[in-house]
């Protein structure tokens, strides 16, 4: 290979470093020999696959730059709202970018989307002034990108990792932690690790012994807001008060997620497995799910019981659909079964979720029924929806300061929310079937500012595991995510002689 195009990529390698400083958390300057290794065979692999592409030097090492710059960009977007850096789990969620654009590029500034564009512009000015290679070595090329490409792996399975995005960006550098979590992640041993998780987890063996109706229902978003400030009304959680009262057992829920990434707790609830034990699949499990596993809906299957998902919103959405086949959900209702569905702001509301777990547990059957049920209302992008003035007076007193907008947006869905207990509690109550109700909220909402503005920053979401047959006092306890499901079976049987279930009936059509 000729001075210019060694020169041209190495300078690349080296200006590559400029952008990445931009990356929140700030990295340390002082990195190890692995990290800055790792950073610099990135870029000369990435420009030399260019240069495959297009045989223009300097336009392929400008993009590798800006390629630095727009992960740094996009990630300080993620981490401002959800207190994550970019991970490399994050690229197979772009599809959904353009598929569900409302859930993503509202949380990108005015600045990025423009630097964005600017920078698409340049791109496309520098291919047409660079001038190609007039004899391009492609074999040369080819072997130097495979052996860049081959020492990336080596450094990465190298390079000391946490799996803590924000602390291993800290430590080593954005750009060399992306692309460590990228290679170590996507190696067959991940999905493998996954499937052995499961396979030894805590729904792997085991039965009910008894056959009530189990309801488990992750509300988008909800956390009791009144920790945040006395200035919320005290009655905007009624029913859920209500529910606490009469509940086996409540508490706060520690969650592996904060914003967003609802599938980590869901994940969390569904197999009991905690984040740690999964590798690097754990910023986004679905993604590794390939084969049928244990799960909580597993274990009620073996059971006897039919196992069915509520969600009005898209199955493919995270690839609900396909994981949800092997984590053995029977049948799921999308938003296709919400058609003509009453909607609180952009999403179907939690009244007409409300209605259609009724309506699946009123259906003829010779089986107990386990529904899990997600939530979406409460979803943002919470500032793109109307708040008229005066409408805060009816959550809290905080007033119509333009800083309280997004609060009272979030806090009409909690109310709703609140709602859906009660018509849930009621109906619940008058049955003549053994029920549990298990709620739990996947995360807290991501409101940044609104919590800088109180001074707090909630990291717990809140449950409660409620039924309507046997007498157990009840119990205040914080758990985590992955210690909910078990939670949930010894709930039960809590209190009932010999664990016999006191009033279940037969048929099941009987209610």
């Amino acid at each position: 290979m000729d001075t210019t195009l060694v020169l041209s990529f190495a300078a690349a390698a080296g200006l590559a470093f400029l952008p990445e400083a931009i990356a929140v958390p700030r990295a340390s300057l002082r990195r190890s020999p692995i990290a800055f290794a790792l950073h610099v065979v990135a870029i000369v692999f990435i420009c030399l696959c260019l240069l495959l592409i297009t045989g223009r030097v300097r336009f392929s090492a400008f993009v590798a730059i800006a390629l630095v710059a727009l992960l740094a960009g996009v990630s300080n977007a993620k981490y401002a709202s959800l207190r994550e850096p970019f991970v490399f789990t994050d690229l197979s969620l772009f599809s959904q970018l353009f598929a569900h654009p409302r859930l993503y590029l509202p949380f990108l500034s005015a600045g990025t989307v423009a630097a964005i564009i600017v920078g698409i512009a340049v791109v496309i000015g520098g291919f047409v002034a660079d001038t190609p290679m007039g004899n391009r070595p492609f074999g040369a090329i080819v072997i130097a990108a495979a052996v860049c490409l081959a020492a990336a792996y080596l450094l990465s399975a190298r390079l000391p990792l946490t799996l803590n995005p924000s602390d291993d960006q800290k430590r080593h550098g954005f750009f060399a932690v992306f692309i460590a979590y990228l290679l170590n992640g996507m190696k067959p041993a991940t999905p493998r690790h996954l499937r052995d998780a499961l396979a030894t987890g805590p729904f792997a063996t085991g039965a009910p012994r008894s056959t009530p109706d189990v309801i488990l229902i992750q509300s988008e978003s909800f956390f009791d807001a009144r920790r945040l400030t006395e200035s919320i009304a005290p009655a905007i959680l009624h029913h859920f008060d209500t529910a606490r009262r009469e509940s086996v057992q409540y508490g706060e829920l520690t969650v592996p997620a904060w914003g967003a990434n609802t599938m980590r707790t869901e994940f969390a609830v569904l197999t009991g497995v905690e984040g740690a034990q999964l590798g690097y699949a754990r910023f986004y499990p679905y993604a590794f799910v390939r084969s049928a596993c244990a799960s909580l809906a597993s274990w009620f299957k073996r059971g006897g019981y039919q196992t069915r998902a509520i969600h009005p919103y898209y199955a493919d959405f995270f690839g609900r659909e396909r994981a949800f086949r092997h984590l053995q959900i029977d049948r799921f209702l999308d938003i296709a079964s919400f058609k003509d569905a009453p909607r609180a702001g952009p999403y179907v509301g939690d009244m007409a979720v409300a209605e259609s777990i009724l309506s699946t547990l009123d259906e003829p059957r010779d089986k107990p029924a386990f529904i899990f049920v997600m939530t979406m209302e409460n979803h943002g992008p919470l500032h793109l929806e109307p708040v008229h003035a005066g409408e805060g007076a009816a959550f809290h007193t905080l007033g119509d300061d333009a800083r309280w907008r997004d609060l009272t947006a979030y806090l009409r869905h909690l109310a709703n929310a609140d709602a859906m207990l009660g018509r849930l509690l009621s109906a619940l109550r008058a049955r003549r079937r053994d029920t549990v109700l298990c709620f739990y909220g996947d995360h807290v909402p991501a409101l940044p500012h609104v919590f800088g503005e109180l001074g707090r920053e909630p990291v717990r979401s809140d449950y409660f595991i409620w039924r309507n047959y046997g007498e157990a006092p009840a119990t205040n306890e914080a758990l985590c995510a992955e210690q909910l499901g078990l939670t949930l079976i010894r709930a039960l049987e809590l209190g009932l002689p010999g664990g016999a279930p006191a009033r279940t009936l037969h048929p099941m059509t009987e209610q």
